[in-house]
């Protein structure tokens, strides 16, 4: 057994031999176990020893030492166990632990400076997120419905998950199925043949078409109709479709997105969405966070956006990020920038909001305009310190006046708001 170990041919070359002659580089070993027998310390050690055979190979064995008295002589009896196939497998079962770890640690730095994806902005938590998704979903084919409000940017999300993926060097087909008419869905979407009705001159492609190899993305999926859905869907499922004026059927290679501010569940229930055009898009779901659950990534698109649109950066006053930080953002990213470049044209900063329902407030005859103008200014104050979160600094910056006008004002009619912050 031991020449098997060692790959010794001859056990002749080996019996009567001392065993430091037998292998290689143990001369220090075998001079410590004979001072453990003779300081009379314990009698039996197990050790694992790297060693080398007569060829020079990596062995690695399990060594138990027994003390003997062999022809009158104190002597040890050796016995090995070639563990070498198990230790070279924790050694490369530490070595990929070392290694993913390694990656884990470099992948947290760089996600922890990242702020930005492609054309995508945020270094916020949320957006990390978002990115580690993108990532997973540009990995693999499978479709991917993106979730999110107006303006908070899911076709970038889109585009970036195609530039990322396998089809990068094909089409990007975006089609905003809002304005699709039902009428005219096969001719936007299969195309027409030269001929097929008075107007048609030529081939047409559709989307379907155009986005071969490639990605359709669909935006506001849910208007398409069941009828619409159940057309695509044949087309989705490698069915193919055929061409206005065609006799053959087509055959499209794309990958779907499609992207909703409104929940695909909700339309399957109400019978909107057909429950199997909702199986076959949300495979990979991602959900963008709104503006306003990360407003740490305001000051970062400012500054995107004052230098995209300005030859000359100019620097955005500390007062004027207060008062960006305290809005609630409901047309979020897009919002931001309409605002950003009012502020470039005008100098000032403009939220617009929809118009209100038309109609006429109606005034009690007790409520004389002093009154009345003192009613409108509590009910500005009081919802600039909720959208502030009760930060009277901030809410002052809002609405326009300094933080001492802010509590005169309050004080005039013994206004104490709940959960007003003071500041020093």
């Amino acid at each position: 057994a031991f020449c098997r170990i060692f790959d010794i041919p001859f056990a002749d070359r080996v019996i009567d031999q001392p065993v430091h002659k037998v292998t290689v580089g143990q001369s220090d070993e075998i001079g410590r176990i004979y001072g453990l027998l003779s300081d009379s310390l314990p009698l039996k050690t197990i050790q694992e020893i790297h060693q080398l055979d007569l060829s020079e190979k990596v062995r690695w064995v399990q060594v138990c030492h027994s003390p003997i008295t062999f022809k009158g002589r104190r002597a040890v009896l050796s016995t090995f166990n070639d563990v070498t196939e198990m230790k070279e497998q924790q050694v490369a079962a530490q070595h990929l632990a070392d290694q993913l770890q390694d990656e884990n640690r470099i992948l947290r730095s760089s996600l922890k400076e990242r702020y930005r994806f492609g054309d995508i902005l945020g270094r916020s938590p949320l957006m990390q997120e978002v990115y580690e998704l993108i990532l997973k979903a540009a990995s693999t084919d499978a479709s991917v419905t993106i979730f999110g409000e107006s303006g908070s940017g899911k076709e970038l999300v889109a585009q970036a998950i195609h530039r990322h993926s396998q089809r990068k060097a094909e089409r990007f087909v975006a089609v905003n199925c809002g304005a699709v008419q039902e009428s005219l869905f096969e001719r936007e979407f299969f195309g027409h043949r030269k001929g097929a009705f008075s107007s048609a001159h030529v081939d047409a492609p559709g989307y379907l078409d155009l986005a071969d190899h490639g990605t359709l993305f669909l935006d506001e999926v849910t208007e398409l109709t069941r009828n619409m859905q159940a057309k695509l869907l044949r087309a989705m499922e490698g069915g193919g479709y055929r061409p206005i004026g065609a006799t053959e059927t087509v055959i499209s290679d794309f990958r779907i997105i499609s992207a909703s501010n409104a929940s695909l569940g909700e339309k399957v229930r109400t019978g909107r969405m057909r429950d199997d055009f909702f199986y076959r898009l949300q495979v990979i779901r991602i959900q963008l966070p709104p503006l306003r659950d990360r407003k740490q990534d305001i000051p970062l698109l400012v500054d995107h956006f004052l230098q995209k649109m300005s030859t000359t950066s100019p620097r955005v006053p500390g007062h004027i990020i207060d008062i960006l930080l305290a809005h609630d953002w409901p047309g979020n990213v897009r919002e931001l920038r309409n605002v950003m470049q009012r502020y470039l044209t005008l100098g000032r900063l403009e939220f617009l909001s929809p118009a209100p329902d038309t109609g006429t407030m109606a005034i009690p005859s007790t409520l004389n305009l002093q009154r009345a103008m003192q009613q409108l200014q509590s009910a500005l104050i009081d919802e600039a310190l909720k959208q502030c979160g009760g930060n009277r600094t901030r809410a002052a910056a809002l609405l326009g006046i300094s933080r001492r006008a802010l509590f005169r004002k309050t004080a005039a009619v013994s206004y104490h708001p709940t959960g007003a912050v003071e500041e020093g």
